[in-house]
């Protein structure tokens, strides 16, 4: 069963600097006032999985079976020469001096998400003037197989698709248990499956689980040294924003956030909130656009919803 996130948190354009931390964990999620129209509620995912690959960068990739090396993280926000945005999840410089651009997509992608990707490879590829392969990241298990977005007779978008509902939670927490017991440090694998574990739609008790992992976080020598305030960050996240607040209270808070962490934190909220804006916004015009269709020219409706007359075209 999908699993529909019902919380929604407040994000002021000066939160980053006047909020404390246990409000950085209590208000990632945006409710757009004043954009009169609803969204998903699944940015408070994008949050935290964009500070998970922030934190262990290619580590996740090959987590999730993408062995790549990273050479540099790069920004994600484009303007392009007629004043469009574009906003991605995370894109990185290789090794090889290729991208990788990547998209987290909850519960999974649609279709119709195809063509927004495109756009998006196509922006990251043009400014950078390097190839580059967009990865797809679904929180579900591999139920859509929508793998090639076809551009006229001659192109082919073939995204890289991932699932991270596919992989052995059961496994790697037999392997974590095992550990546990005999008080031996986990692998960085085994983290980073910690803190997957609760984002999949299919994981039915995530409070059970979060107390559990609390508990795990009490022997610090488990974790890698380095890595130890952000896990407890992550987790503590998750524990305000991905369960109840009855089942919240059950639950000890496993950390006051470093200044480190708030740091990675606060970027990945910041990018997140900029992105779900808009999307929003863009959303809203491209609503107004297909209600005047049929009743202007399409010129007309360019210049009154802020599209550009091709995207009213193609509506």
């Amino acid at each position: 069963m999908i699993l529909e996130c019902k919380i929604a948190f407040i994000l002021n354009k000066n939160f980053i600097n006047s909020v404390n931390n246990t409000d950085i964990c209590r208000k990632l999620f945006v409710i757009l006032s004043g954009e009169n129209m609803s969204r998903n509620v699944h940015d408070i995912y994008d949050v935290i999985l964009k500070i998970i690959i922030l934190v262990y960068k290619e580590e996740f990739l090959e987590f999730i079976g993408v062995n790549k090396n990273i050479k540099e993280v790069l920004k994600t926000e484009f303007v392009t020469f007629d004043g469009s945005k574009y906003y991605l999840d995370f894109l990185c410089l290789l090794d090889d001096d290729t991208l990788c651009h990547i998209e987290f997509q909850f519960p999974k992608a649609r279709p119709c998400d195809l063509d927004r990707f495109f756009d998006y490879n196509i922006v990251a590829q043009v400014t950078h003037g390097s190839l580059t392969e967009t990865i797809i990241i679904n929180f579900t298990s591999k139920k859509f197989a929508e793998k090639i977005r076809r551009i006229g007779k001659s192109k082919c978008f073939n995204p890289h698709y991932v699932y991270l509902g596919d992989i052995d939670y059961v496994g790697y927490w037999r392997k974590i248990n095992i550990k546990v017991e005999s008080n031996l440090k986990l692998t960085v694998f085994e983290e980073i499956a910690i803190l997957v574990t609760c984002l999949i739609p299919d994981c039915r008790k995530k409070a059970y689980m979060l107390d559990k992992i609390s508990i795990l976080l009490k022997n610090k020598e488990l974790f890698d040294k380095r890595r130890f305030e952000y896990v407890q960050a992550i987790i503590q996240l998750e524990i305000e924003n991905l369960i109840s607040n009855d089942d919240r209270s059950n639950i000890n808070e496993v950390t006051d956030m470093t200044p480190q962490a708030e740091k990675i934190i606060s970027q990945a909220i910041s990018e997140v909130h900029r992105k779900s804006v808009h999307e929003a916004r863009l959303e809203g015009r491209q609503e107004v656009a297909k209600n005047l269709k049929g009743i202007m020219d399409d010129e007309e409706i360019s210049r009154i919803s802020g599209l550009s007359l091709e995207k009213v075209k193609q509506l």
